[in-house]
């Protein structure tokens, strides 16, 4: 009774060819499973022990979509470790010591080469001497000393106060102005001027000299005495220093008279301490524009005198000529580079005549 029920139940709600596609779809899935042995169902065989095989396949592609469901794996296996890249072996330190000694013993077999031929050696010898010599001779060394003089000045205006017979009044005025030219030439001149009575007595007194500026100093070509306008007081000496002859002019007439090495004039005297300090040259040959004498000067010692409301350091010196009473005393500034800021002089006829600086222009 029952079984009619069921199968009348089959019949309402089951078709035959649903039925059909049923065991059409269970036996292909039983083909397509390679695990399930479907011959044991018929033979009656024990089923064969499942083998698990494993194969580690390439990484895949990267997707650009994530799949829907990872896999579980079947066991856990090492993962596949990246590919190490081949060491590039280090070259060792370079060794400063075993350079310089590689190079050292280069530098033997060359001269070890080079001696075993004695002629190729002489020549390469002469050859690197000659050029040393040829670059000295190039380039000579340039010794400067330490204890070297500063270099003279260019333009040096100086302005005295005129003193006569150690009167504290001063009795006239005057100026030395010494310029050096651009051409290497100089040039310089002393005016000496009276006040008062003294100027109707005693005209202006002026003094030149012309020259050049050599290696060894001041180099006079003209120098020029004129007391006023006296022909008789007017004096002129010329420098030929081409043929060494000195030529001195006054109103009795001219005489020409060998001219020595390093002869002043009365006036380039007091400034070519500029070049050569004192007490080196105690000798030298002066010309007033009238005669040509040796003079010699001694030292006096070191004293100070006021400029302008300032103490200066000097060197006193004083210079006389055998066959006269004259004597001309310099007080030369020694932070000055020598120049004179003190004069006095003696006549003949036994007059003081002295000149104190009141202004100093040094440049």
């Amino acid at each position: 009774m029952q079984s009619s029920g069921l199968r009348n139940w089959i019949q309402q709600h089951v078709s035959w060819p649903l039925a059909l596609a049923l065991c059409l779809s269970l036996l292909l899935h039983v083909f397509l499973l390679n695990e399930v042995d479907w011959r044991s169902w018929f033979l009656n065989e024990a089923p064969a022990p499942a083998v698990l095989q494993a194969r580690l396949l390439p990484p895949p592609a990267r997707q650009l979509v994530a799949p829907i469901a990872a896999p579980l794996p079947v066991e856990k296996l090492a993962k596949p470790q990246p590919a190490q890249p081949t060491p590039v072996p280090k070259e060792p330190p370079v060794n400063a010591a075993a350079v310089v000694e590689e190079t050292s013993t280069d530098a033997e077999t060359v001269d070890q080469t080079v001696e075993q031929q004695p002629g190729v050696s002489e020549e390469l010898e002469q050859a690197r001497r000659a050029e040393i010599a040829a670059w000295h001779e190039m380039n000579p060394p340039e010794s400067v000393p330490d204890d070297a003089p500063p270099p003279p000045y260019q333009h040096v205006s100086t302005d005295f106060s005129v003193f006569v017979n150690g009167e504290e009044r001063p009795a006239g005025t005057a100026k030395i102005e010494y310029q050096r030219e651009v051409s290497g030439n100089y040039s310089l001149r002393w005016v000496v001027e009276g006040r008062g009575l003294l100027k109707l007595l005693y005209p202006s007194l002026v003094q030149q000299s012309q020259g050049e500026v050599s290696p060894s100093g001041l180099k006079p070509h003209v120098y020029r005495y004129a007391f006023g306008d006296r022909a008789s007081k007017t004096y002129e000496a010329s420098f030929d220093w081409a043929i060494n002859i000195i030529t001195l002019k006054t109103s009795k007439g001219e005489q020409r008279l060998d001219l020595r090495a390093n002869t002043q004039d009365l006036l380039s005297f007091m400034y070519q301490f500029m070049f050569v300090p004192p007490l080196q040259e105690m000798h030298v040959t002066l010309t007033n524009g009238r005669r040509l004498g040796e003079y010699e000067y001694m030292f006096e010692g070191e004293d100070s005198v006021v400029i302008a409301d300032k103490t200066v350091q000097t060197v006193h010196i004083a210079h006389t000529r055998g066959d006269t009473d004259e004597k001309v005393e310099l007080w030369l500034a020694s932070d000055y580079r020598y120049v004179p800021v003190k004069i006095k002089k003696l006549e003949k006829n036994g007059m003081v005549i002295e000149q104190v600086a009141t202004r100093l222009i040094a440049e």
